[in-house]
């Protein structure tokens, strides 16, 4: 039975459901997401399940930065590939759940959320299996993978186009998609335009290599 992984977003109020929920559902390791302001309530939690003899490390991230938190969340994911995912949602900023719920999407794990009001008693534990509605198609992931092979960055989308083997006109569209999906970052340069793999892109990258091989090796075990 493999380990799992509890990701947790903290928030200002109610950061007792992050107890609650472990208590509730059990876990191996917790990893805490939270921002300046409740650093200290971050540090309490993480020393709570620490002395009760759990791994438990916590990630600090700007509250409202989207994109960020969402890197930042599945930094922690693709360091634990070997456990089982979970994310409890249930308290922190509205982007900090939005995020981590995304992130649950893009790795395929439960989510768990409590009902109610802050000052009701805690006695309704909500776990749902996201379901994924955007893939990342093949020729974005070797759009991507170049970019990756290329540290990172390419000083033009014509030589994308040449590397990827795809029509000017399809690479554009896939990069206006995945710049849109906060992958990739443009930046006009004369008449060039230069295309860099964000935080977020290199582990999206990461985790879809991963999941390929995964089913690569049960497609030859089947």
């Amino acid at each position: 039975m493999s380990k799992r992984l509890h990701i947790a977003t903290v928030g200002i109020h109610a950061n007792e459901r992050i107890d609650y929920v472990v208590t509730k559902k059990g876990a191996d390791k917790i990893a805490l997401v939270y921002s300046e302001k409740n650093a200290e309530d971050a540090e309490s939690i993480r020393i709570m399940f620490v002395e009760r003899g759990l791994k438990a490390v916590s990630v600090k991230v700007e509250p409202w930065d989207y994109h960020c938190i969402l890197a930042r969340i599945l930094e922690i994911a693709v360091d634990h590939l070997n456990y089982e995912i979970e994310y409890n949602v249930s308290c922190g900023t509205r982007v900090m759940t939005a995020a981590a719920h995304q992130a649950a999407l893009l790795t395929d794990s439960k989510v768990y959320f409590i009902l109610g009001d802050y000052d009701e008693q805690l006695d309704k534990i909500v776990d749902v299996q996201p379901i994924s509605v955007t893939v990342l198609t093949e020729p974005k992931r070797n759009i991507l993978a170049r970019i990756d092979a290329l540290k990172g960055q390419v000083s033009s989308q014509k030589e994308l186009g040449s590397r990827t083997r795809l029509k000017v006109s399809s690479v554009s569209k896939h990069l206006r998609e995945l710049e849109d999906s906060g992958y990739i970052t443009r930046e006009r340069c004369g008449r060039a335009t230069s295309v860099r793999l964000t935080g977020l892109g290199r582990v999206i990258l990461k985790l879809k290599q991963y999941k390929k091989g995964k089913a690569c090796v049960g497609d030859t075990l089947d």
